[in-house]
């Protein structure tokens, strides 16, 4: 029997002995993942940092693009603006110029025209008495041709 408590003793080193191994390994790992934990933190405090730093750059470009943006529009108001005044006076006195170029083509055509309506009264007198009548008595002679040649044919 005491052989058997021997190597019940030794067996029961042995486990002691393993048990403290697995114990220190045990340690040592949680060690390594309180380590780890430790730096997965920092590092998530470090991607956080760094992305605020990127997004304060994209404000800061932002403000000046939107400063550069009013900037330019103030500018192309005024020039806007100087351009339809500009515009607008063109306009006025064209405008002035063709109404006295037309007040004076309408006069010179106003002038023309009652020359020839003078012309016309005074010589529509002296020619047009028999050639009006001619022209009545031929209208009538047509008249009843085209009146006979329409009706002749459905008298018979």
């Amino acid at each position: 029997m005491d052989n058997t408590n021997g190597s019940t003793k030794r067996l029961d080193q042995r486990i002691d002995s393993l048990s403290d191994e697995i114990k220190c390994i045990a340690s040592r790992i949680d060690a390594e993942m309180k380590l780890r934990s430790e730096h997965a933190g920092q590092l998530g405090i470090a991607e956080a940092k760094r992305i605020d730093a990127i997004r304060s750059v994209d404000i800061t470009a932002v403000a000046i693009a939107n400063d550069r943006a009013v900037a330019s529009a103030v500018v192309l108001a005024a020039q806007v603006a100087s351009s339809a005044e500009t515009l607008r006076t063109l306009v006025a006195q064209t405008a002035q110029t063709v109404a006295g170029q037309l007040a004076t083509l309408s006069s010179s055509i106003n002038d023309r025209i009652s020359a020839l309506e003078k012309t016309q009264y005074t010589t529509s007198g002296k020619d047009t008495g028999s050639a009006s009548v001619w022209g009545y008595i031929v209208a009538g002679v047509m008249t009843v041709i085209a009146v006979g040649s329409f009706l002749l044919p459905h008298l018979r």
